[in-house]
């Protein structure tokens, strides 16, 4: 489904002489005009986007000057993802925002094991499975949080009083549960949430049983990719002077080598500190050292609540400008989308209780039009157009008379080379 946005305002720009291309613009963030910027916007333009060459001819090949063609991005492939709550099974406005601002989901807490078995051997999936149904009807991808969780003060009650033996069967039954439950839904899984924060499974069972948790996983879902997750990392986060990105780093390179098979690394992305505004380059930099494992980063958690509404603008914009242009980056979830829904309190979040828009809102829609393709051209002697687009699917429009047109869809692959596309259209 395509995301909708009101662009700040528009200007006009000439691609190669050929196309005149409608180019969203957004507002400058107060003091956020610097390198920084910058770098990501040159980055995305790299990495983001590719050359695309359209060429117009009729049934016998001949090609088409002069006519008009239009381009309008209907799905990115970049994933921009956000966590669900209940309210997405009865409630339509929540729906209906989801739905044009997102394309991948992770449940708040519905797939956590104190949700599934509150009580020993009571399993309840109920819930959650009404929500992987929503998404499967919206065909909206979904991550898989999580199946352990590292600190002891998120256990299941019952689960703190067994033995190590009768702790070791439950950890055994917890993942052919609910990873077999979910085989065909969750493309990603957070495996064992926080290992830096919490040893809680280790500390009884063993060094052994965290490399475990991945080799058992992957035995249940071959398909489904692994990640570890956590937070602290991509900021400096509540209750902490300093990042743990070389702990972290060093943390999976352990599990790695130990067997565990980890194909992602979770960054958490809860922005605290106005360090995140002031300093975006140090987002970049700590992305940069988590990049050196070699595996993808997904930010998995992203939100903010200052008082200060453009505050949580440019937070949201620091972050998400700062991923979406890094290469190693290849998804961003935000954990609070609603004011209506916050574990971090009615500052958070793109909308208000009445689902305006609030400062973020804005920020991220202008954020989502400057990078999504949108533009109108005329072709040359040769038929010929060319220009930039994202990543994605998009709707082309032909226009080669008063009463000729045609329409098509194409789908915009990352690649080096430029992708040519050849539209056949009939002529009257």
């Amino acid at each position: 489904m395509p995301l909708i946005a009101s662009p700040r305002w528009r200007v006009l720009l000439y691609c190669w002489g050929v196309l005149m291309v409608s180019a969203v613009i957004t507002s400058t963030a107060p003091g956020q005009e610097n390198a920084w910027r910058e770098e990501a916007n040159e980055s995305i333009r790299k990495i983001r986007q590719r050359e695309i060459r359209i060429r117009v001819t009729d049934e016998h090949g001949a090609p088409i000057a002069g006519a008009d063609v239009e381009v309008s991005q209907t799905a990115m492939a970049f994933p921009f993802g956000a966590a669900l709550s209940p309210a997405v099974l009865n409630d339509a406005n929540y729906q209906g925002f989801f739905l044009s601002h997102f394309s991948w989901a992770v449940f708040e807490n519905e797939m956590k094991w104190y949700s599934n078995e509150g009580r020993r051997g009571r399993e309840n999936y109920a819930r959650s499975d009404a929500m992987v149904q929503w998404c499967t009807k919206h065909g909206i991808p979904l991550r898989g949080h999580c199946i352990y969780w590292a600190p002891g003060k998120w256990q299941p009650r019952w689960l703190t009083s067994l033995t190590a033996e009768e702790l070791r069967h439950a950890v055994e039954q917890r993942a052919q549960s609910i990873v077999s439950r979910y085989r065909k839904d969750v493309v990603h899984w957070d495996v064992n949430s926080e290992m830096l924060h919490g040893s809680f499974f280790q500390e009884r069972l063993g060094e052994d049983v965290r490399p475990w948790m991945f080799e058992r996983t992957h035995a249940l879902d071959p398909d489904a990719k692994l990640f570890v997750n956590e937070f602290n990392i991509l900021t400096v986060d509540k209750d902490f002077t300093k990042t743990q990105v070389d702990q972290y780093v060093e943390q999976v390179r352990t599990l790695v080598a130990a067997g565990a098979p980890i194909h992602g690394v979770g960054v958490q992305g809860h922005v605290w500190s106005a360090d995140a505004v002031k300093h975006p380059e140090a987002i970049k930099s700590n992305l940069d050292k988590i990049a050196e494992l070699g595996l993808p980063i997904w930010i998995t958690e992203f939100d903010s609540a200052f008082e200060d509404g453009e505050m949580n603008a440019d937070a949201l914009e620091a972050v998400y400008r700062t991923a979406f242009g890094h290469p190693a980056v290849e998804g961003v979830v935000m954990w609070v989308f609603w004011a209506g829904n916050s574990w971090r309190g009615a500052n958070a979040g793109l909308a208000h209780r009445d689902w305006r828009l609030n400062a973020a809102g804005d920020r991220y829609e202008s954020l989502m039009a400057e990078w999504s393709t949108e533009f109108s051209g005329t072709t040359d002697s040769d038929g010929s157009l060319d220009f930039r687009g994202f990543h994605g699917e998009h709707a082309v429009t032909v226009h080669t008379g008063s009463s000729s047109t045609t329409e098509e869809k194409i789908h915009v692959l990352p690649g080096k080379e430029p992708l040519r596309i050849a539209l056949t259209v009939p002529v009257e």
